[in-house]
């Protein structure tokens, strides 16, 4: 498979990638894929495949780090992430390395986790397979060009090492869901969902984190890079919030119940204990149930972006407004 070049902006110094490290990994990672792809089974789906979905900061970070703590299940840790042309070669290399299942802190930073046992989106293995430059949509007809026959091959070689289902954060599969849905019939998704007005304003505070600046994009960008460039940041991020859901739902409505969960943000801070028992019954109706581990589950304080509610709060909920009206 060719390689898309992966282009990231520039980030503020504590968020900032060390260009030598990254061009160590891409070197690395080179090296290992045609030792990775000779070793592929040609596997049955035996296992399930669990996908984290939702808007950008509505809690899909958070509600990965609670299942792969709260369930006998395969994920991305942050050393097998730096294999994202060899998952499978990572995932054993972990298990060699003794790295079994996350003592989380439950703590991120605008999606990034921290310890070498903690959940991982494996950005660059998605942006990889699913034929992607940056995190900006493509236009119609992209979904032709995905190998989705190596990416099942791979998602399936994975799951076969860990001896059971296995458990994603794949932000960029928010445009192809249906497409996954149909070429792995075991796959689930749990989805988040959040109130759109504190998500719009969590986007607001990840761009100023991310970039020191309000007018620089931050995560998924609907319809392409040049997307609403000329509005203001609220209303970029309140279009934002409001399309990806939508895309999202239409997609879920399509897929069915039997395949989806959904999950309130709320409900995952109040009761993570029983979000777990929820995820582990969506996974047992596919062939799967994992047992629960043994990590402690108590309840979390919601997020709030207080700080930003006096300046954006009102501007914000007018840009929600709109956009809920004239992107239908």
């Amino acid at each position: 498979m060719d390689v898309i070049p992966r282009q990231d902006p520039a980030f503020t110094a504590p968020y900032a990638k060390d260009p030598q490290e990254e061009d160590l990994l891409r070197q690395l990672n080179a090296a290992l894929a045609p030792v990775e792809e000779s070793a592929y089974l040609d596997l049955e789906e035996e296992h399930s495949t669990l996908h984290v979905i939702g808007v950008p900061r509505s809690g899909t970070t958070l509600l990965y780090q609670v299942v792969a703590a709260g369930l006998e299940i395969g994920y991305v840790d942050n050393l097998t992430a730096a294999f994202w042309r060899a998952p499978v070669l990572g995932r054993r290399l972990a298990r060699k390395l003794g790295v079994r299942g996350p003592e989380s802190t439950f703590d991120s930073a605008f999606g990034r986790t921290r310890g070498v046992g903690e959940p991982h989106e494996f950005g660059y293995f998605w942006n990889h397979h699913l034929r992607y430059p940056g995190l900006y949509a493509l236009p119609e007809g992209h979904e032709e060009t995905v190998d989705w026959g190596m990416l099942r091959t791979v998602l399936v070689n994975m799951a076969h090492w860990e001896r059971g289902s296995i458990a994603f954060k794949p932000m960029l599969l928010t445009w192809h869901l249906e497409r996954m849905a149909r070429e792995m019939p075991r796959t689930c998704f749990v989805w988040i969902r959040r109130d759109p007005h504190e998500t719009a304003l969590s986007l607001l505070s990840m761009r100023q984190a991310l970039h020191g600046t309000y007018e620089t994009w931050a995560s998924l960008r609907p319809h392409g890079p040049d997307w609403l460039a000329d509005e203001p940041p609220w209303r970029q991020v309140a279009a934002q919030a409001v399309e990806l859901e939508r895309t999202i739902a239409t997609a879920f409505e399509r897929i069915g119940e039997e395949s989806v969960l959904t999950i309130g943000y709320e409900e995952l801070c109040s009761a993570p204990r029983d979000v777990v028992e929820r995820v582990r019954g969506l996974l047992a109706s596919k062939g799967s149930a994992p047992a629960r581990r043994s990590t402690p589950l108590t309840p979390f304080q919601p997020r709030r972006s207080e700080q930003l509610e006096h300046e954006f709060g009102e501007r914000v909920d007018e840009a929600l407004e709109h956009f809920t009206a004239a992107l239908r």
